[in-house]
């Protein structure tokens, strides 16, 4: 396969928002990819999806990881972010793996781990991306607070807490089904954004999280 370049659009919107009371970030970047239409056929095309789990985690779908002129497009994306106003933290960075994602497991199908949001890090210095390919009616992401915390980043310090809501939810198996959309009686939706095409988010990736998993989103592992 012969790649083109992913070209960062000069007219990129910066958004930068914060999950209400507290001081945790969220950049909202929207028209990020100058040919967008290009990496669309790379996405739905081209790219070859490992098993599930190939990769190692707990993603509920297939993956494969994003060609080299992707990458090259994220740097040239944070070079960009790093002459905001706000943006200090992008002047140096060390990029990780970039996935292209398909969810594929059915809600009924999903461990009970899947049930509940999840964090990518528990450094302070870590942070995640989404980066959109499909309209709202898909879903987005929600960010959310265990319960029995008061904090919405979490550390090394909580592993007690960590292993604590984790126990808790093995033990209310009976009561979770499916993909966490909304608050529950152990974690607080705080915060949420809409995915739109050719739409990236930052956050730190020890917040919980979770992709909003509607109820049109097609689970064919052929498509």
């Amino acid at each position: 396969i012969v790649f083109h370049m992913f070209v960062l659009n000069p007219n990129i919107q910066i958004q930068l928002t914060y999950i209400p009371h507290s001081n945790a970030r969220i950049w909202i970047i929207d028209d990020v990819v100058d040919n967008f239409h290009e990496m669309l056929d790379y996405c739905f095309n081209k790219a070859y999806f490992n098993p599930i789990g190939a990769e190692g985690t707990l993603f509920p779908g297939v993956r494969d990881e994003m060609p080299k002129p992707y990458y090259q497009l994220i740097s040239a994306l944070f070079n960009r972010l790093a002459m905001h106003s706000q943006g200090r933290l992008f002047k140096r960075y060390q990029l990780g793996k970039s996935w292209l994602s398909k969810v594929t497991v059915l809600p009924e199908n999903l461990e009970i781990v899947q049930t509940m949001p999840h964090f990518d890090s528990l450094s302070e210095n870590h942070m995640a991306a989404v980066h959109y390919l499909n309209e709202n009616h898909l879903g987005g992401t929600h960010f959310y607070r265990y319960k029995g915390s008061s904090k919405i980043h979490l550390s090394h310090d909580d592993k007690d807490t960590i292993l604590k809501m984790v126990e808790q939810v093995k033990q209310s198996a009976d009561e979770r089904r499916g993909y966490i959309n909304d608050s529950d009686a152990l974690f607080e939706k705080v915060f949420s954004v809409d995915a739109k095409p050719n739409r990236l988010i930052l956050y730190a990736g020890n917040i919980m999280h979770s992709a909003s998993i509607t109820s049109v989103v097609d689970f064919d592992k052929s498509s």
